[in-house]
């Protein structure tokens, strides 16, 4: 999903739906593809994230020369940031291309967003590198920071990028070495 590819799929297939009242017992194998799936229940604190990340795209597409509007999102582990920040992400990319559908065929399609995963200790040059990851733009080891950042502010500006996230990867629980147990 760290790619504009896998991030389209994900943005742009429907989340699985709970059987309807009536329909026929799902399953074993289809109750777990359903649990196991990316299902998000909209809350107040979704619905008003989403309100204010749409909030903050629509006044930093006014921005032309200061710093454009951000927002940060904060919290203990395991209190659902990337799950809501996923969330949003999916209502303001189908929002931009439901307003603004994707051109013919032979023309790059405007990307709303972009999401990638930063290790915690990641550097600002690690940081600019997953941005450029995310739509391919070339990088190599000799480029300097500065330089790394230009060329993902010039791509991202001319992919039409309006959102970005970065989130620290789910921690892994510790490794539990069962040969300290004798």
């Amino acid at each position: 999903m760290t790619t504009w590819q896998g991030w389209r799929h994900f943005a742009t297939t429907p989340p699985p739906q709970p059987p309807a009242p009536g329909e026929p017992a799902r399953s074993n194998e289809e109750r777990l593809a359903y649990h196991s799936a990316f299902v998000t229940v909209r809350t107040p604190a979704i619905d008003t994230l989403t309100t204010g990340v749409r909030t903050l795209m629509i006044l930093s597409g006014h921005q032309q020369t200061t710093a454009r509007p951000s927002l940060i999102v904060t919290g203990p582990a395991a209190a659902g940031k990337t799950t809501a920040l996923l969330h949003v992400g999916r209502a303001c990319h189908l929002a931009h291309i439901q307003g603004d559908p994707p051109p013919a065929t032979g023309v790059h399609a405007p990307v709303p967003v972009a999401y990638v995963l930063v290790p915690p200790a990641a550097s600002p040059k690690a940081l600019a590198t997953e941005f450029a990851r995310y739509l391919g733009v070339p990088v190599t080891t000799r480029m300097t920071q500065a330089q790394v950042t230009d060329a993902v502010g010039h791509t991202y500006n001319r992919a039409g990028v309006r959102w970005s996230s970065s989130t620290n990867p789910p921690a892994q629980p510790p490794h539990h070495d069962r040969r300290g147990d004798r």
